[in-house]
């Protein structure tokens, strides 16, 4: 039997083609054939949810310092896209709503900052995009995660898990994301696809959890998470991924 193709996400959007996390990355994404963009989520000064990546607005918009310390307005009149190149000047930080709109089958949303404030913000968008049964609430604050998921227990949750760290073997490295999913008992499981094998993807999905190999940068990283038979991948090179799969436009 032919294995099914993974579902493509891609990461921060067509971020290899565009500036990430932005409107124009989204939308390459989607137009290339992936299946679901991912995206990061902060809260500004005045309780709105804005989609960028670093906690500070330094690396990708002309802006400088804190995103929580901004009002939207200051956010809104920022440039997030000529840092990238010059045809993207003039793009801006969006609105988690405005990403929500898009016809993605999937949404990768992690959430980035801390507090019950930014999931209480978060759920209220989620719901009144209607998207509910669409996304993917992530994130490296497991904590939050654990009170979004006891207060929606309808919502889908990601786990993840770093990369090997120096001091790791193999096994140690196993044992680590096994009994991170057994204890965490979300619903997918994230494994960096250069370290993925199949022993780790067949006790993940032993567990009940589906397995996503994210961050491929090689063939050799997708050939992995091919043989470990994961359910989803992501990348920032989302077309070089998805003409590897024969899925590319």
């Amino acid at each position: 039997m032919t294995p099914r193709r993974p579902l493509v996400i891609g990461h921060r959007g067509a971020s290899a083609d565009a500036p990430e996390n932005t409107m124009p990355s989204f939308e390459r994404a989607l137009a290339l054939g992936a299946d679901g963009i991912e995206f990061d989520v902060h809260l500004t000064s005045d309780g709105h949810a804005v989609v960028i990546h670093d906690a500070l607005l330094d690396r990708t918009t002309d802006g400088t310092g804190p995103v929580h310390l901004h009002t939207l307005d200051q956010i809104r009149a920022l440039d997030a896209g000529r840092w990238f190149g010059p045809e993207f000047a003039g793009v801006g930080v969006p609105l988690l709503s405005d990403v929500l709109e898009l016809p993605a089958r999937i949404f990768e949303l992690e959430i980035k900052t801390w507090g019950r404030r930014v999931i209480d913000t978060v759920l209220v968008e989620v719901d009144v995009a209607g998207v509910m049964d669409r996304v993917k609430f992530t994130g490296w604050g497991q904590l939050g995660l654990a009170d979004l998921k006891r207060r929606r227990p309808e919502a889908t949750l990601g786990c993840f898990n770093q990369a090997p760290q120096p001091w790791m073997d193999d096994a140690v490295y196993e044992h680590s994301v096994v009994g991170t999913a057994e204890v965490a008992g979300f619903d997918v499981t994230h494994v960096p696809a250069a370290a993925i094998t199949p022993r780790i993807a067949d006790a993940i999905r032993a567990l009940g959890s589906e397995v996503h190999a994210n961050d491929i940068r090689t063939p050799a990283d997708l050939d992995r998470a091919l043989a470990a038979g994961a359910t989803s991948v992501s990348a920032d090179d989302t077309a070089t991924v998805l003409e590897a799969l024969g899925s590319g436009h």
